[in-house]
C-alpha cells in the first residue's frame, strides 16, 4: 500500500501543471457550492430573523368568537397562548379612519404593540392614543389629560349613529409614516368600553393564538391543527387565518422543501459535470502511464487505487481551499448587498434587516454547508475517476500504453481526405472522439442554459413591467363609497348613484388636463345571490376594451358584440379562487339595488378570462359598459383611468386631486408611481440574490472553457509537435487551435441560447398564467446573452491565443518528446 500512495504522490510531482488545473478546477467546484446555498438560505434566514423581530407571534387568529366560546378555549389544552381583540367602535373622522381597539396584554405582547408611555386602558374611560391621532381630530393633549371623542359603534350591519364620550389619556403610542401615508391609525380602548356600548349578542372577539410546541411541526400540519380546532369548537372555517410569514420563518413548509431540493439539485448537477468533464478530458492520456505500471506488474486493484488517491490527494488540498474562500464570500456578501439595497428606513422589516446585518446577528455559517460541499466535491471526484479507473484497470499493458481516447468502432473503412487544410484537420481532431467533444459542449451548455433562462425570467419580472400590470393607466380615481355606515348613508352606492359626483362634466375636465392622453371610465354593479355570502362586482367596459377582452379568454367564447346584449358575463379567472364551483354555462339569479329599487337579473358565465391586476381591479364579472348601464335608471361609473404622457407627473396628480376635491366624493386612490415604487422595494432584495447566482453560473461557464482548452493543447501537445515537423508553422498552429476553440464555443452558445430561450419563454408563459410578479410581457434577455456571446469568444480568442504563444517556448524537440 505504501508503494501505491508514493507512486500516487509521484505522479502529482510529475503532473504538477495538470494537477494544478484539475485542483484550480475542484477549488472554483466547492467554491460555488459553498456560496450558492450559503448566500441563498443565508438571504432566507435574514430575512426570517427579520420577521421575527419585526413581525407579530402569533400562529393564527379566529375572527367572530363569541365570549362562551373564548372561555372554552381558554379552558381546553388545545392553545397554547390566547391573546383577544375586540373592534367595538372607529372615531368619527371624514379623512382619516380611526379605529379603537380593546387588545388585553398577551393580544398585545403577541402583536408587538408597544406603549412610548404610559399603560394600557383598564378603565372604560381610559384610551391610548398617539401624537398623529391627536393632530387629526383636532385635539391636544398627553397623559392625564381628558379628551373629547366622537365615535360610532361597529354593528354587524356596519357603523352605527355617532356617539361622543370623554377619555383620560392613559398612554401613548408611537406614529409611522405609514400612518399618515395611508390615513389610519389606531387607539387602544378597555374591555370596559367594549362592553358598555356593545350589546351582549354583538359582543364578539378575535383570538390571537399559538399552538403548543408538541404539535408545532410543519405548516401543513399546523394549519390543519387550527382547521380542527375550529371545527370543535364551532368557529366557521372562514373565520381563521394563519400568520403566514412567522409560521414560514419558524417552521418547515413542505411546499418549500422541493423547492430547495430541486435548486440544490442544479447547483449539485452543475458541480457533476463540471468535474467529471474536467476529469474525463484530462485523464484519457494518463492511461498510457497506467498502462506502464501494469507491464511491470501492478494488479488491477493497485492500478485503482493509484488513480482513485492522485486523484483525492488533489481534492484534498484543493477542497479546504474552497471552503476558506466560500467562507470569506459568504461573510462578505452581506455587508455589501445592504450596503446596494435603497433601504426604507420607514418599513418596519427593511429596518429589521438593516440592524441584523449591522449587527452581525443572524449567523450565515453552518456546519453543514461545510459538510454538504465537501461531501459533493469529493463523491464528484470519485465518480468522475471511475471511467479512468475502470479503463486503466480492464485493458491489456499493450492496449493501455496505445490508448489515446479515441472512440473504437471495430473493423470498418477509415475515412480520410485527398487533401488537408486546417479546417479539415480541426474536423478530424474533433471527430476523433465524439463523445469527449459532446461532453465538454454539454458540460458548458448546461450552464449556459441556466443563465439564458434564468436572465430571460429577469428581464419579464421588471418592476415597470409590474407596475404597468397592477394598474390601468397611471391615475386611477373612485367614487368614494361606504357600506353599513348608519351615520352616512348617503355613501352607500345605491345612494351615491342617484347623485354620482362622477359626472360627464367631470370627464372632460379630467381629458382636458395638461398632461393626459386618455380616459377611460368604468361602470360597476354590486349583485347578490341567494347561494353566496358575498356581494359580487360586475364591471363594465367601454368598446377600446373589446381586443383585451375577447384575447384574455381562457376557457369558453364569447365577443364584446354579444356581451353588449347584457344576459352574458366573463367571470374573471381570479373569482375562481373564491368560488371554485362557478363554470361556463352557470346561469344566476342575482339581486342588485337600482336606487331605491331592488331588481333581479339573470346572467351567463359566458366564459372564463384571464387579465392583469389593473385590467380586472378585483372585480367578480367583465362585460361591456353599455350592457351594465342597460341595468340602471342612474349614473353607475365610479372608476377613472388617466392614461398620462409620463408615468409620473407631480403637477398632473396635484390637479387631479384638485378636481376630486372640486367634485366631492372622489379621490385619486392609486398611481402607476406608487406600485412601482412598491415592486422595487419587493424585489431588489431577489434581483440581487439572483445576480450573484448569475455572476456563479458564469464562472462555471468561463471554467470549463478554460480546462477543455488548455487539456486539448497540453494532451496533443506531442501530436502537434510532430505535425509542426513535417510543416505546420507556428501561425496555421494558433490559427487551428483558434478553430477548434470557436467550434466548442459555438456549439455552446448554440446549445446555451436556443434551448435558454425556449426555457426562458416557458417560464414566461406560466408566470403570466399564475400572475407571478405581474409578468404579462415576454422581453428576451439581449443583453445578458450578448454579454455570454461577449466573454465566450473573447476567452476563447485569448486563450487560444496565451497557449499558443506558450508552445513557442518548448522546443520541437521537446514537444515531440513529451509524455514519453
Amino acid at each position: 500500500m505504501k508503494i501505491v500512495t508514493r507512486t500516487a504522490f509521484s505522479n502529482i510531482r510529475t503532473n504538477k501543471n495538470r494537477n494544478i488545473l484539475i485542483g484550480i478546477a475542484i477549488f472554483l467546484t466547492t467554491l460555488l457550492l459553498f456560496v450558492i446555498p450559503g448566500i441563498g438560505f443565508g438571504i432566507v434566514n435574514l430575512e426570517f430573523a427579520a420577521v421575527n423581530k419585526a413581525y407579530p407571534t402569533f400562529h393564527g387568529l379566529y375572527r367572530d368568537v363569541k365570549p362562551e366560546t373564548v372561555q372554552e378555549l381558554q379552558a381546553s389544552n388545545r392553545l397554547e397562548t390566547i391573546g383577544l381583540r375586540c373592534d367595538p367602535a372607529v372615531m368619527m373622522n371624514d379623512e382619516y379612519s380611526i379605529s379603537m381597539l380593546f387588545v388585553d396584554k398577551v393580544c398585545a405582547d403577541l402583536n408587538k404593540f408597544e406603549l412610548a408611555e404610559g399603560n394600557f386602558p383598564e378603565r372604560e374611560n381610559e384610551i391610548v392614543v398617539s401624537k398623529g391621532i391627536l393632530k387629526v381630530m383636532g385635539l391636544e393633549g398627553k397623559i392625564g389629560d381628558t379628551i373629547h371623542i366622537p365615535y360610532q359603534r361597529m354593528t354587524k350591519d356596519g357603523l352605527d349613529f355617532g356617539s361622543e364620550k370623554d377619555f383620560v389619556i392613559c398612554g401613548m403610542m408611537e406614529d409611522t409614516k405609514a400612518n399618515e401615508e395611508r390615513k389610519n391609525y389606531t387607539a387602544l380602548v378597555s374591555k370596559a368600553f367594549a362592553k358598555q356600548i356593545l350589546p351582549a349578542e354583538e359582543l364578539f372577539y378575535r383570538v390571537y393564538f399559538r399552538i403548543p410546541a408538541q404539535t408545532a411541526g410543519t405548516t401543513d400540519g399546523m394549519e390543519e391543527e387550527m382547521k380542527d380546532i375550529a371545527a370543535d369548537f364551532g368557529i366557521d372555517e372562514d373565520n381563521y387565518r394563519e400568520n403566514t410569514e412567522y409560521l414560514a420563518a419558524n417552521y418547515v413548509d413542505p411546499s418549500v422543501v422541493p423547492a430547495i431540493v430541486m435548486i440544490m439539485l442544479v447547483v449539485v448537477l452543475a458541480g457533476v459535470i463540471t468535474i467529471y468533464s474536467i476529469y474525463y478530458v484530462s485523464m484519457i492520456h494518463r492511461v498510457q502511464e497506467y498502462g506502464r505500471l501494469k507491464a511491470i506488474g501492478a494488479t488491477r486493484h493497485q492500478i485503482r487505487q493509484i488513480v482513485l488517491k492522485e486523484g483525492f490527494f488533489v481534492a484534498v488540498f484543493a477542497i479546504p481551499v474552497g471552503l476558506l474562500a466560500g467562507t470569506g464570500i459568504v461573510e462578505a456578501a452581506f455587508p455589501i448587498i445592504y450596503h446596494f439595497l435603497d433601504i426604507d428606513t420607514e418599513n418596519t422589516m427593511n429596518m429589521a434587516i438593516k440592524e441584523l446585518v449591522e449587527g452581525h446577528e443572524v449567523q450565515y455559517l453552518h456546519i453543514w454547508l461545510y459538510l454538504l460541499a465537501a461531501g459533493v466535491a469529493l463523491l464528484t471526484v470519485y465518480l468522475s475517476l471511475l471511467k479512468p479507473m475502470r479503463i486503466a484497470s480492464r485493458i491489456s499493458p499493450i492496449e493501455a500504453l496505445r490508448y489515446n481516447g479515441e472512440e473504437n468502432h471495430g473493423k470498418g473503412t477509415r475515412k480520410g481526405y485527398e487533401s488537408l487544410n486546417l479546417f479539415r484537420l480541426t474536423c478530424s481532431n474533433l471527430a476523433r472522439n465524439k463523445k469527449r467533444t459532446v461532453i465538454t459542449i454539454v458540460s458548458m451548455a448546461f450552464t449556459g442554459i441556466l443563465f439564458v433562462t434564468v436572465s430571460a425570467g429577469l428581464s419579464c419580472s421588471a418592476p415597470r413591467e409590474s407596475a404597468n400590470a397592477s394598474i390601468d393607466g397611471q391615475y386611477l380615481l373612485r367614487v368614494i363609497t361606504e357600506s353599513g355606515n348608519k351615520e352616512h348613508p348617503e355613501l352607500e352606492w345605491n345612494q351615491v348613484q342617484q347623485h354620482n359626483p362622477l359626472t360627464p362634466e367631470v370627464v372632460k375636465e379630467i381629458e382636458k388636463l395638461d398632461g393626459v392622453a386618455k380616459v377611460e371610465v368604468k361602470s360597476s354593479i354590486s349583485l347578490k345571490a341567494e347561494e353566496y355570502e358575498d356581494f359580487m362586482q360586475v364591471v363594465g367596459y367601454s368598446e377600446n376594451y373589446a381586443e383585451i377582452l375577447e384575447k384574455g379568454l381562457v376557457e369558453g367564447k364569447v365577443t364584446y358584440e354579444e356581451l353588449k346584449k347584457g344576459d352574458k358575463v366573463i367571470l374573471s379567472k381570479t373569482a375562481l379562487h373564491w368560488y371554485p364551483e362557478l363554470k361556463v354555462g352557470d346561469k344566476i339569479l342575482f339581486s342588485y339595488k337600482d336606487g331605491d329599487v331592488v331588481r333581479e337579473k339573470t346572467l351567463e358565465i359566458a366564459a372564463i378570462g384571464n387579465y392583469s391586476e389593473g385590467i380586472q381591479d378585483y372585480s367578480t364579472f367583465l362585460t361591456a359598459d353599455e350592457a351594465v348601464q342597460k341595468m340602471s335608471q342612474y349614473n353607475v361609473y365610479d372608476i377613472v383611468s388617466v392614461f398620462a404622457e409620463k408615468d409620473y407627473d407631480e403637477t398632473l396628480e396635484k390637479a387631479l386631486e384638485a378636481i376630486c376635491q372640486k367634485a366631492g366624493g372622489m379621490e385619486v386612490s392609486d398611481t402607476w408611481q406608487k406600485g412601482y415604487e412598491e415592486y422595487v422595494t419587493a424585489i431588489s432584495f431577489m434581483y440581487i440574490a439572483v445576480y450573484l447566482f448569475l455572476g456563479i453560473l458564469g464562472i462555471i461557464c468561463m471554467m470549463n472553457m478554460v480546462n477543455t482548452m488548455i487539456n486539448s493543447i497540453h494532451v496533443r501537445k506531442k501530436e502537434l509537435g510532430m505535425m509542426q515537423a513535417i510543416g505546420l508553422s507556428e501561425r496555421q498552429l494558433v490559427k487551428m487551435l483558434n478553430l477548434e476553440g470557436m467550434f466548442y464555443t459555438l456549439g455552446t452558445l448554440f446549445c446555451s441560447v436556443s434551448l435558454g430561450s425556449l426555457g426562458g419563454y416557458a417560464f414566461f408563459l406560466y408566470a403570466r398564467e399564475n400572475h407571478i410578479m405581474g409578468i404579462q410581457y415576454f422581453h428576451y434577455p439581449t443583453p445578458a446573452v450578448l454579454v455570454l456571446i461577449t466573454v465566450m469568444v473573447l476567452f476563447q480568442v485569448i486563450l487560444s491565443t496565451v497557449i499558443g504563444k506558450s508552445m513557442k517556448k518548448e522546443s520541437l524537440i521537446e514537444r515531440i518528446r513529451f509524455s514519453e
